[in-house]
């Protein structure tokens, strides 16, 4: 009787408990330009620049690991990224219904429209994560959500290298 309760009892909890949230992308899927466009409007307007066209936005586990490790230790653990015109999202957490998420998004995008900004002098190629998580964290802020990073966090991420090895690691 004890071993049916407890059986019982395991199951019940198991029907209760809400299931881990599963995107709703496959690997190798688009995400459609009516998410992208209103996020690359509002960073068009952070950033004070025009992009012509809306970069390809692909959500795969397998593509972003594999650009990651090519990048070896600069990329640390990306969650995302953005290389020649194309956003890699993670299809195993991206959730357009989550505000962080989306913030991931946010940040990619403003490194797709720093590559437009013809005027911008970058101190090293790490600096262009300055304007990043900052407009990431604002982006979150005006959603009513706390920033994704500290201030301090991104002044470290964002600061060039001063050793000829870090120098190495960051291009």
């Amino acid at each position: 009787m004890k071993v049916f309760i407890l059986a019982l009892f395991v199951l019940a909890l198991l029907v209760a408990a809400p299931s881990a949230a599963r995107a709703d992308y496959e690997d190798g899927d688009r995400v459609p330009d009516a998410i992208v466009a209103p996020l690359m409007s509002w960073v068009e307007r952070q950033v004070g620049v025009r992009v012509p066209a809306l970069p390809r936005v692909i959500t795969s586990h397998s593509k972003l690991i594999r650009a990651v490790r090519r990048m070896g230790p600069v990329a640390g653990r990306a969650r995302a990224l953005y290389a020649g015109g194309t956003v890699l999202l993670d299809h195993y957490s991206f959730l357009p219904e989550e505000s962080t998420q989306l913030s991931l998004l946010v940040h990619e995008l403003v490194h797709y429209a720093q590559s437009f900004q013809r005027n911008t002098n970058w101190a090293c190629p790490r600096a262009k994560e300055f304007q990043a998580y900052t407009l990431q964290n604002k982006w979150l802020e005006q959603q009513g959500h706390a920033p994704y990073v500290s201030a301090s966090w991104i002044r470290r991420m964002a600061s060039c290298p001063t050793s000829p090895t870090m120098v190495a690691m960051a291009d």
